[in-house]
């Protein structure tokens, strides 16, 4: 979900394809890792031949749906918004979920027109070519990022963490205070806007764009 929420803190993506019910499987890595680690220490001593499947997922003990998230971005990015390159702080308006490749790419098109204040510049009510190419290609590197995403922001799948969670009863009580991966006790509001996006915005974009 990450070049989705940059695109998106940098003003350059307003809406997205998406079912807002449909629920965003999100897991930690370092969850995955001690998990992992959990079931290595678990079935390596035994040495028993056996399929252990252990699924580290969150899709039914603690779903975050997209809409969810859409307001999670908004809040965060409206109280420590990305700048541009002249240090003006970017506005983002809540992300409007389209469940139609028509609409989203409707709203694309006129999105983008408007973030470029071409709709001044038109005459007799059509853009220079120049001027709609540059329009074409932001709508068509959105509509790319969708069709990568579609098929898993219109998923149902759900994943159970049965296996899972009874090999973290059978860790002590240090063992699943240094090696934790329970993800049904995670807050998405303090993940999101105080972990995952601010990982981001100092890894990735390296403080680029960051308020002070």
């Amino acid at each position: 979900m990450d070049p989705i929420v940059l695109c998106y803190g940098k003003g350059q993506l307003t809406g997205f394809l998406v079912d807002p019910n449909g629920v965003l499987d999100v897991v930690p890595a370092d969850m995955v890792v001690n998990a992992t680690l959990a079931a290595i220490a678990k079935h390596g001593a035994g040495g028993k031949p056996d399929i252990n499947v252990y699924q580290i997922a969150s899709s039914v003990v603690n779903p975050l749906v997209f809409g969810q998230l859409a307001n999670l971005l908004y809040e965060h990015f409206s109280s420590l918004p990305y700048k541009d390159s002249k240090g003006t702080p970017i506005q983002v308006h809540t992300m409007q979920l389209f469940t139609s490749m028509e609409d989203f790419s409707s709203h694309l098109w006129r999105d983008a027109i408007q973030r470029r204040g071409l709709s001044s510049m038109a005459t007799n009510g059509q853009l220079s070519q120049k001027l709609e190419n540059i329009c074409r290609k932001s709508v068509e590197q959105a509509r790319y990022l969708a069709n990568i995403y579609q098929p898993y922001t219109f998923y149902g799948g759900r994943f159970d963490n049965s296996n899972t969670e009874r090999l973290m009863e059978m860790m002590s009580g240090e063992e699943r205070r240094i090696f934790g991966f329970d993800v049904g006790s995670m807050n998405w509001k303090e993940y999101i806007s105080n972990i995952h996006i601010p990982g981001l915005r100092r890894h990735v974009m390296k403080g680029r764009g960051m308020s002070s």
